[in-house]
């Protein structure tokens, strides 16, 4: 199984190859010509040696558009600035890519002429997946040729953000892999959450939501006080960055019922659930109530 690092220098390597075709290609057409210069400057020194009529020697020089030193086709072959700055950052590339296929869970193989980048997440000690991403590297482009991923990551989204209107493909890989598996554990992550917490507490949770892939969710769930019997329901509704395991800054939403709760209980209440921003939902849950 080829890893990040090996697609890449081999999409790189075939695209070099490319190039240097072509400058094969225009040395052979330059050769061409400068043959055929030098056949008719030799016919135009023998008929001026046989009438002897012999000119000067600037007379019998090269046309200047076939005339080049001799070693400016061994500077050419060197690298230039630009192309050793490319290759490091493919190899800087490599070496984020194979740490992210460690942190994250994401390996590629080759297969049909095609690049399959393959997701397997493990989200709250749990494995998923796998998932495949397919691309096809056609010279510096890189296709999206299908995918198997849910509908709730932006596959496509994602990849027009990353490959529209760029020349060179190649640099945009692996921050386009490492967006999709972002979002891609990110909705794994609120879906696992959403159903722990619905086994977890399903006798205490009453109008569970999770609309728009579990960007949007919202349940009530009733606290009772031992003491006086008395009841009171907590509603709570929070927004998700579709990217985002957490909820998004200040999104968080409660109500009570009876409202004529106490302010000071009301501000309390509010207060523990702030604990909805940093924990899973059902560990919010306990640690709130």
């Amino acid at each position: 199984m080829a890893d990040f690092g090996d697609i890449l220098m081999d999409f790189d390597a075939k695209s070099q190859k490319e190039k240097n075709f072509e400058k094969l290609k225009q040395d052979v057409k330059s050769l061409k010509r400068k043959r055929d210069a030098m056949l008719d400057r030799e016919i135009r020194i023998r008929n001026d040696l046989n009438s002897g009529n012999i000119q000067n020697a600037a007379t019998y020089k090269l046309p200047l558009a076939v005339r080049q030193p001799q070693n400016l086709s061994q500077r050419q072959v060197l690298p230039s600035d630009a192309e050793v700055q490319r290759l490091r950052n493919i190899a800087k590339t490599k070496q984020k890519l194979q740490a992210h296929a460690l942190c994250h869970g994401v390996t590629s193989l080759r297969e049909d002429n095609e690049t399959k980048f393959i997701f397997d997440p493990y989200v709250g000690g749990k494995p998923f997946g796998p998932f495949v991403l397919r691309l096809r590297f056609i010279r510096t482009q890189a296709v999206l040729r299908g995918h198997t991923l849910p509908h709730a990551v932006p596959t496509r989204s994602l990849y027009t953000e990353y490959f529209e209107d760029v020349e060179d493909h190649s640099e945009q890989v692996a921050p386009f892999i490492r967006s999709v598996a972002k979002h891609l554990r990110a909705f794994l992550s609120r879906k696992q959450q959403c159903d722990q917490l619905r086994e977890s507490f399903a006798e205490d949770i009453q109008d569970f939501q999770a609309a728009n892939q579990c960007t949007a969710i919202s349940f009530s769930i009733c606290l009772k006080d031992e003491d006086n019997k008395e009841q009171i329901t907590i509603s709570i509704a929070m927004i998700y960055d579709i990217d985002g395991e957490r909820p998004k800054p200040e999104s968080l939403k409660v109500s009570f019922d009876p409202p004529n709760t106490t302010e000071d209980d009301i501000e309390s209440l509010k207060e523990q659930c702030l604990v909805f921003y940093n924990k899973r939902l059902a560990e919010a849950v306990i640690e709130a109530f």
